[in-house]
């Protein structure tokens, strides 16, 4: 452990420290050198003499080097001294003592190696980060320079009054002005928004005294003389589940769930398949609203205040929330792009990214596709570390991941597991849903939340939380556990097969009674009190726009391009499609138009024009019918964070509408000059790119409503086929049944071969109708070409067509929006 001397006040310092303990000068970069507790993966560390002692206070009281504001622990708890390199912890007389390891083996003095974990009661805290020195955990606060200035800018900027070094403040975050009347704090157009009381601010609010302002992990206590309390969130978020039930239409998924988890916990949810696990994970990431009870952030109803929290948790769900044919630097450069706050410079996402990308060991692999298990690119644990990348982009202090080991091999799942301990050794909250854990893994966790049910149909309930290895495998099964020579005997095998010899009512009753849940459960909760008077501001409050879109534009077109061989399917099908209609209508209806070639002619001619209306309606259609449901995970991913549906919408359309203006270009400009069609071009192509884009809506639709790709790509048949049957083609509209004609003026296919057959109608001679008796009359009876399909009784305009055609494509683009918004979580 390298010390170095203040050269302000000459008080001695861990190198890594960024300021002095005790005067709070900052110390040199080159002294300090890089932090290898940043390193996650091939952590190295030389130890060098050390130049004088360090002592390093810990406990709850305020005047501690360490404060940990926790209720279980001791106001002057334990005292650690650096000297000639070595650390040594010594236990003060407190009340709960300290364990080195492990809860359970207390020491009154030890010496304590970096990669130790301290336990102060239950709470576990990385001997890393009190040699740091200067943390504050828990509900822990420190004094700020008052507001004395006429206008104090916080934000991200160094040029700012109040700097807060965080991804997700803005450059120039808020401001707080001092008047006559009192502080007035306004909001600078963050990105993430300035909170008051937990209410976010749109105008300039007036600050009572008390009051509390959240920016991001920053919380500060203003007085209405300007002292500033700060409450340091970041990597310091307490997770607790009070009482909660879980209910789905029908039934209840879970009931009755009690729990606290701290900073630097890595927590495990294990429990039999069905058993609630990814229940209880979403419901404590707000994915899932409890019927009953509260989940508390720092003591903050999270559902309430979600906006406030959004981008303090990030979640990692079973599917990859990234896209197969983009590479690892595309996916983290889009990602953080939509995340991060818009003033952030490419610049700063380049060095995010490479600080990501260092911090999880991927370095090496930024070019690389991601692909899929059957596509090689990435290996399963690499990309399971490319998913927690894309959530660290914005540094929060929560991470939730549901099934990170599911489908690795061995040794994947233990080096994404020890990725995940380190972040947790880092400070940050971290629980996994894991089914069957090697030991290995097993022993990485710090407690082990089981959730038991009995029988399908019932809810699963808490039976276990506490201490991972080997308590809680002595707790299920104590008959192994006494049997075997030593704890590394034990497999977490014996876990679920002990809690199958009991029923879950039998296991709850155990943990009733039991002193664990007596430690770890009761004597946890409430441990963190909330801040201030939460208002709430329940729903994140999305506001992106055009940059957001432009985003997305850029994201689905790498996409395409990315998927080179889809890409070339999408593009070959236009011209395959005009030169098989050219094939079969090509010669007949190429042929001049005389008045004994007119039916002959005619015929093949209107069914080119009905083939160019249902291709452009397919392509559209097929196009984007895998669109949304194909990227369910990453879509639900970026809602939850600030993703706006018409910015997500509107992307959509205008990439698939590009390719489909494309591919309309191809298709009309086939099918005229294979089939020698008369209509004015330009207008046949608006036409059909009208269509073309009702089709793509529809697609969208079906996309949207569907639980899976397969499921939308075979609707899209059950779709289109009335859209041919009441287009207008096999049977005229006026000669349709009242209910038939009724169900055409829905179909988009009648609406577009209207338009196109009364454009080509345009340049057709008029076909006299042949006299049936002698002599023939004066004036004969003519027929136009539109005549065939549309009689003047039934027919309307081209322009009504594009009107009717443009109507429906915004309620088909409404109905996609509705769709997404009712599918929203908060």
């Amino acid at each position: 452990m390298k010390l170095v001397q203040c050269p302000a006040c000459g008080a001695t310092n861990l190198a890594r420290a960024g300021a002095c303990k005790g005067c709070g000068a900052p110390l040199a970069a080159t002294a300090a050198g890089p932090d290898p507790a940043t390193t996650l993966v091939g952590r190295s560390r030389q130890a060098t003499d050390a130049t004088g002692p360090l002592v390093i206070t810990v406990g709850r009281a305020p005047d501690n080097d360490v404060v940990l504001a926790y209720p279980f622990v001791s106001a002057h708890h334990a005292r650690i001294t650096v000297e000639a390199g070595q650390a040594v912890i010594e236990d003060l007389g407190s009340v709960n003592g300290i364990g080195i390891g492990d809860a359970a083996n207390k020491v009154t003095s030890a010496p304590l190696a970096e990669s130790d974990t301290v336990y102060f009661g239950t709470l576990p805290v990385p001997a890393s980060r009190l040699l740091g020195g200067a943390l504050r955990l828990g509900g822990a606060t420190a004094e700020m320079p008052a507001l004395t200035r006429t206008s104090t800018v916080f934000g991200r900027d160094p040029s700012c009054d109040h700097v807060l070094p965080h991804p997700e403040i803005s450059r120039r975050h808020a401001r707080i002005v001092r008047t006559a009347a009192g502080l007035l704090i306004e909001d600078l157009g963050s990105t993430n928004g300035t909170f008051v009381n937990g209410q976010r601010i749109t105008k300039p609010v007036p600050l009572r005294d008390g009051d509390t302002v959240a920016m991001g992990a920053f919380t500060y206590r203003i007085a209405a003389d300007g002292t500033m309390v700060e409450h340091a969130w970041h990597d310091n978020v307490t997770v607790e589940a009070r009482g909660i039930a879980v209910d789905i239409p029908g039934g209840r998924l879970l009931d009755g769930v009690s729990l606290t988890v701290f900073p630097s916990e890595l927590v495990g949810v294990m429990g039999p398949s069905g058993a609630g696990k990814t229940t209880l994970l979403s419901a404590l990431n707000g994915y899932a609203p409890p019927a009953e009870g509260k989940v508390l952030y720092n003591g903050q109803d999270l559902y309430a205040t979600y906006d406030l929290f959004r981008l303090q948790l990030g979640y990692v769900p079973q599917d990859d929330i990234m896209h197969r044919d983009l590479t690892v630097s595309q996916a983290l450069y889009y990602t953080a792009r939509l995340r991060l706050p818009a003033d952030t410079s490419d610049a700063e996402i380049r060095e995010r990214i490479a600080r990501v990308l260092d911090q999880l060991g991927l370095r090496g692999v930024e070019d690389t596709r991601i692909g899929t298990p059957e596509r090689r690119g990435l290996s399963g644990g690499e990309r399971k570390r490319v998913n927690v990348a894309m959530e660290l982009l914005t540094d929060p202090s929560v991470l939730f991941l549901d099934e990170p080991t599911s489908g690795l091999s061995s040794e994947d799942a233990l080096t994404v597991m020890r990725v995940l301990r380190a972040l947790a050794d880092a400070g940050k909250t971290v629980i996994v849903t894991v089914h069957q854990p090697s030991r290995d893994v097993f022993e990485l966790f710090h407690q082990v939340a089981v959730v038991g049910r009995d029988a399908p149909g019932e809810s699963g309930r808490l039976v276990y939380f506490g201490p991972a290895f080997p308590d809680a495998i002595a707790f299920f099964d104590p008959a192994a556990a006494s049997r075997a020579g030593s704890p590394r005997d034990l497999s977490p095998d014996r876990l679920l097969r002990g809690m199958a010899t009991a029923p879950a009512d039998e296991w709850v009753r155990r943990f009733e009674r039991s002193d664990t849940k007596r430690r770890y459960v009761d004597d946890r909760a409430g441990s963190v009190p909330a801040v201030g008077v939460a208002r709430g501001s329940a729903g994140p409050r999305r506001r992106r726009g055009l940059g957001q879109w432009w985003t997305l534009v850029r994201r689905s077109a790498a996409v395409k391009a990315g998927d080179r061989e889809n890409f070339l399917m999408l593009l070959v099908q236009a011209p395959a499609i005009a030169l098989f209609t050219a094939m079969v209508f090509g010669p007949q209806a190429r042929d001049a138009i005389t008045h004994a070639s007119w039916l002959q002619v005619a015929a093949p001619t209107g069914g080119a024009l009905f083939m160019l209306v249902v291709a452009a309606v397919w392509l559209g259609c097929s196009n984007a019918a895998r669109e949304i449901v194909a990227e369910w995970a990453i879509y639900r991913r970026e809602r939850m964070v600030n993703l706006t549906i018409p910015a997500y919408l509107f992307s959509k359309l205008t990439v698939l509408g590009g390719l489909s203006v494309v591919q309309c270009l191809v298709l009309v400009g086939g099918i005229f000059l294979g089939c020698g069609c008369r209509a004015p071009l330009l207008p046949t192509l608006g036409i059909c790119v009208l269509v073309a884009l009702v089709g793509l809506g529809c697609g969208l639709v079906l996309s949207s409503l569907s639980a899976s790709s397969e499921v939308a790509i075979s609707l899209v048949p059950t779709v289109l086929l009335p859209m041919i049957m009441f287009g207008g083609a096999f049977v005229p509209l006026a000669e349709m049944s009242a209910p038939a004609a009724a169900a055409a003026q829905a179909m988009p296919t009648r609406w577009a071969f209207e338009g196109v057959v009364l454009l080509e109608n345009q340049q057709w001679p008029l076909w006299e109708v042949p006299a049936l008796v002698a002599p023939a009359p004066a004036k004969r009876e003519t027929r136009e070409f539109v005549d065939r399909y549309f009689s003047r009784r039934v027919r309307t305009s081209v322009g009504t067509d594009a009107v009717v055609l443009s109507g429906m494509l915004v309620v088909l683009l409404a109905a996609v929006a509705l769709t997404l918004r009712a599918r929203d979580v908060v």
